[in-house]
């Protein structure tokens, strides 16, 4: 598992398959006679920068891709992959006259007022959650619920599979941690390429280099490293984790989705026979007035979504209207959603990500072109990120080549920029955005 401390919807590992990177060198790594190192500077990637500075890092790319993801969500309006949004900050629906104030919260059809969210194609309203311990739990080597074998008895042992029971029926929810950082999503261990429930236990297989302990990662430079990496054996399974924590990530309906905010309003006294604002004792200043509530959806693709201050009946298993606490409608409110695109082989039960391939691609693409630093990879690599990253603005000549290109208006003006791997990226999602509902997210 290559991991950083950044989340991103296109998993490292992922992007090291797009670009045909060996993924057992791109975790640092290597197994004897199995996936050899030409030489130790080319091939080997480390997880910092300041570790062998002539390369790039996977926090470094993971930079590069989480840019490149934020890049096309704001583009798009949408999230190319289920995410969750946190704590997003909307002011709430003003009357059109600046000097009168809204009460009640409704429209002219008596109807709650609806906001719009930052992203479409919403899912769900919520919080991401995570459910320790039941009804899935830790998986161990010394337990015997992760088993690292040579499935093909050909002397290296290259699968790592946990089973554990669980009452469960989603596999998708069910996801695979380092241990001892409480499901936090850096931390998630992906992509496993088999995952099933059957007979009341679920089974999830690996590869031995996605489960390298990821403290072997955080080498200092020393005099051993200055011509390059020293890569982790795989032929040694005390490199590996010999525990994981698994848990079940979703959506929490059942909690607050929405939190409303009502600024001070200064108090009346009547002074010399006159009412007059009290600036002075006893009045209220600087609070926030709050009350939480719940959050539903009124336009999914376009992200139109309705807050309601509403208290959770857990008998009921419902959430049950409340009237604003102030006798005028909240200032601004904040919500919490899961939104995003869909795989459509994911949702058919074909895939395990939910990231579609068309955004994948285009994510590698993207990132790539930005970064600045040279892969530690072979020739076919270095010429497909150095073919993604040529400027089309660019006009030189040099002793070994003239270069010079000519292009449509639309790629000198495209926002991500103008080399090869942005304007593939661009060209992507203008074509993604002329096949939205309504023509495109407002």
């Amino acid at each position: 598992m290559a991991r950083a401390s950044i989340y991103t919807l296109l998993s490292l590992d992922r992007y090291a398959k797009i670009l045909g990177i060996n993924p057992v060198h791109f975790s640092g790594a290597t197994a004897g006679e199995y996936f050899p190192l030409r030489n130790r500077c080319s091939d080997i990637w480390l997880q910092h920068g300041w570790q062998f500075a002539d390369a790039v890092s996977r926090e470094d790319l993971a930079l590069a891709i989480r840019d490149a993801e934020l890049d096309i969500a704001n583009e798009l309006g949408f999230w190319p992959a289920p995410a969750w949004t946190v704590q997003e900050i909307r002011q709430y629906p003003r009357h059109h006259r600046h000097d009168v104030y809204r009460s009640g919260g409704r429209n002219v059809r008596g109807q709650m007022l609806s906001i719009m969210a930052e992203y479409g194609k919403i899912i769900q309203a919520g919080q991401r959650a995570i459910t320790p311990n039941t009804p899935v739990d830790t998986a161990t080597v010394i337990g015997g619920t992760l088993v690292y074998a040579d499935a093909d008895l050909d002397g290296f042992v290259e699968r790592a599979t946990i089973t554990l029971p669980t009452t469960l029926t989603d596999v998708s929810e069910i996801k695979v941690f380092i241990t001892g950082y409480e499901g936090a999503p850096t931390w998630e261990i992906r992509d496993p390429w088999y995952k099933a429930i059957s007979g009341g236990s679920v089974e999830i297989r690996f590869y031995v280099w996605q489960m390298i302990d990821p403290d072997l990662w955080e080498t200092y430079p020393t005099t051993a490293t200055l011509d390059g990496p020293v890569a982790i054996d795989l032929t040694n399974l005390d490199n590996l984790v010999q525990s994981v924590e698994v848990y079940r990530e979703y959506t929490l309906t059942t909690g607050v989705s929405a939190t409303f905010y009502w600024e001070p309003t200064p108090s009346e006294s009547l002074i010399d026979g006159l009412c007059r604002f009290c600036g002075g004792a006893g009045c209220e200043a600087c609070t926030l007035t709050i009350q939480d509530g719940c959050l539903h959806v009124r336009d999914a693709n376009r992200g139109v979504v309705v807050p309601q201050p509403a208290t959770y009946d857990a008998d009921e298993g419902i959430w049950s209207g409340d009237c604003f606490t102030k006798c005028r409608d909240p200032d601004f409110v904040k919500i919490w959603y899961y939104s995003g695109d869909f795989d459509q082989r994911y949702l058919a039960g074909h895939s395990l990500d939910p990231l579609s391939q068309e955004w994948a691609n285009a994510i590698a693409w993207l990132a790539t072109a930005r970064l600045d630093r040279p892969f530690c990879s072979c020739g076919n690599v270095m010429a497909l990120c150095q073919k993604w990253q040529s400027d089309l603005a660019a006009v030189s000549s040099t002793q070994q080549q003239a270069q010079s290109y000519q292009n449509a208006p639309d790629v000198l003006t495209n926002p991500f920029g103008s080399r090869w791997g942005e304007v593939m990226a661009w060209r992507r999602v203008q074509r993604a955005k002329n096949r939205l509902p309504g023509g495109g997210v407002a």
